[in-house]
């Protein structure tokens, strides 16, 4: 199975791919570093299964790079970006956050969740709250992994 993982924290990402390579030998994972290239990426040859941050900067991080403003709702529009392009991968929300936005337009882990949950039935599988030093999230991710792996056989 391809996954890809948009994500910009390096060590979040790194036990991300750990993780999956020691669960799931037979996935191939890449990692996106922002809204712009998981875009690119996913549209241009879409992968089976997409792991995302919900908070993500516009632009890769790197040397003579752009690196753009973060988006306290990237996955989010990023979602929305790959409903109008009709594509169909199986999407896992990742987090460390609990709250999303500031002020008036700061929404909640659960809130976001639902509305994940309403507006893209067809892509989202589910979001896990990522702690660095508990393994809840990794039950979790795998029951969301089992999941997805069942409805992209019943989509086929």
């Amino acid at each position: 199975m391809i996954v890809y993982i948009v994500e910009d924290d390096r060590l979040k990402a790194g036990r991300l791919i750990s993780f999956l390579a020691e669960r799931y030998p037979d996935f191939t994972s890449k990692v996106l570093g922002s809204f712009k290239s998981g875009l690119q990426a996913v549209v241009s040859a879409p992968p089976e299964m997409l792991i995302l941050d919900m908070t993500i900067p516009t632009y890769d991080r790197g040397s003579n790079k752009r690196e753009g403003r973060l988006r306290p709702l990237g996955g989010y529009d990023l979602l929305r970006k790959l409903k109008l392009h009709n594509v169909s991968t199986r999407v896992i929300v990742v987090t460390q956050l609990e709250t999303f936005g500031e002020g008036e337009e700061e929404i909640s882990f659960s809130e976001i969740n639902a509305r994940c949950e309403r507006e893209f039935s067809k892509m989202f599988i589910g979001s896990v709250y990522f702690r660095q030093s508990e393994a809840t999230w990794q039950e979790e991710l795998t029951k969301l992994i089992q999941m997805a792996q069942s409805s992209n056989g019943d989509q086929q």
